[in-house]
């Protein structure tokens, strides 16, 4: 058996060691990027930022009453935002009972309501957590949007019903630049009511539209 020695040049393994120091940069530089790529997916770009801002709302829709007649509904809010997830909200909603039906029920008894557009005020203590952030084309624009759910008490005063209420609901913001917002909410008030000498537990909903104010105006 016989043993073959095959000698390498010296200039010849200095270019092997150089492609594989070649190699290693290179591989390693994919790496690294790979890693970065890994770091930032899921990532949102939030543009509008919301945390540790102070958010003006004035809104107006309708309401729709288990007892009376639907109405219109006028409003306002203010929400700080604690992260951008989570804020607390307070709001006070003004409307009034319009007591079409009742009065059609009065009349067939003979009888007539005191006051049959009396007003209604609510105020409520909100938590709002935002749990959708995202964006869409409208009109060959981005706009970016986010999705909240909100839960809290409140409380009601009007001729009917004066007493603690409770209220959840949902809600949507559109943005506008870095300091605007325009908001729809769905909000569902819960509290006791008397009418005709009869106590009632209602459900009372709300739809309402406005536009919020951000401060400070930038990010």
């Amino acid at each position: 058996m016989s043993l073959t020695t095959v000698v390498v040049p010296a200039s010849a393994q200095k270019k092997t060691d150089r492609l594989r120091t070649t190699q290693q940069c290179i591989d390693r530089e994919i790496a690294n990027r790979l890693t970065v790529k890994r770091k930032r997916r899921g990532a949102v770009d939030r543009l509008f930022v919301k945390q540790g801002r102070h958010e003006f709302t004035l809104i107006g829709g309708y309401y729709s009453s288990d007892l009376f007649s639907a109405t219109y509904v006028i409003g306002g809010s203010y929400t700080y935002h604690m992260t951008e997830g989570t804020a607390v909200e307070f709001g006070a909603l003004y409307t009034h009972a319009n007591a079409d039906v009742i009065r059609a029920v009065e009349d067939s008894r003979g009888s007539i309501l005191d006051d049959d557009f009396s007003r209604v005020l609510l105020i409520e203590s909100l938590l709002v957590w935002t749990p959708i952030y995202g964006k869409l084309r409208m009109g060959g624009q981005i706009v970016r949007f986010d999705l909240d759910l909100a839960a809290g008490l409140g409380v009601v005063d009007s001729p009917t019903s004066r007493g603690a209420a409770g209220v959840a609901g949902v809600g949507v913001k559109l943005f506008i630049g870095k300091a605007m917002a325009f908001r729809i909410d769905a909000r569902d008030h819960v509290f006791r009511q008397e009418l005709l000498d009869e106590p009632f537990l209602v459900n009372d909903l709300s739809v309402t539209a406005g536009f919020s104010l951000f401060l400070p105006f930038g990010n």
